[in-house]
């Protein structure tokens, strides 16, 4: 009697489980940058740096008396909230704070940002600020400080505008 050679056979569901863990490497491998803190890191450190930029260019065109530039940093449906609780709303109520603004002093306005973050289209820019007003008319000097809070969101075209954008503090007096 000759014995048949027995050769290892793999069983059935053996081969199934190997397929699966085979499936479900391969598939962590690729989902994984998706699931990675850093995967969404760099693009998110990519947008605090355009929005750090955006908040200096603004600055940069009120103290140049940038009206049509500073006006584009709105989207035509923003808030802007005075200190003393006004709400201005849309671009044309903007327009006439901002030409007000400029016919009347030269701004030197710091801000310093203590908070910038983004979530998905919205973001947000928190910090305080120090302003001398210079009084076109008199040359005299008004300083005023306190806090500010922008809130930005991406527009289709991936552009990032203001949408609310409030100021707290005592307004100097003269302004």
């Amino acid at each position: 009697m000759n014995p048949s050679p027995t050769t290892p056979t793999k069983s059935q569901p053996f081969r199934h489980s190997r397929r699966a863990i085979i499936a479900l490497i391969a598939c962590a491998t690729i989902l994984a940058p998706t699931f990675s803190p850093t995967a969404s890191a760099a693009p998110q450190a990519s947008t605090i740096v355009t929005l750090a930029k955006l908040r200096e260019v603004w600055v940069q065109n009120l103290h140049n008396k940038q009206l049509e530039p500073i006006l584009k940093f709105y989207a035509q449906d923003a808030v802007f909230l005075q200190p003393d609780g006004e709400r201005i709303t849309g671009s044309a109520a903007i327009r006439t704070l901002f030409q007000n603004i400029m016919s009347t002093f030269t701004s030197d306005l710091t801000l310093h940002s203590q908070n910038l973050e983004t979530s998905g289209d919205l973001a947000y820019d928190s910090g305080t600020f120090e302003e001398t007003l210079t009084n076109l008319a008199t040359h005299a000097k008004i300083s005023s400080k306190g806090s500010y809070l922008i809130i930005y969101r991406r527009q289709p075209r991936g552009a990032w505008q203001i949408i609310q954008h409030a100021w707290t503090g005592t307004l100097p007096p003269g302004t």
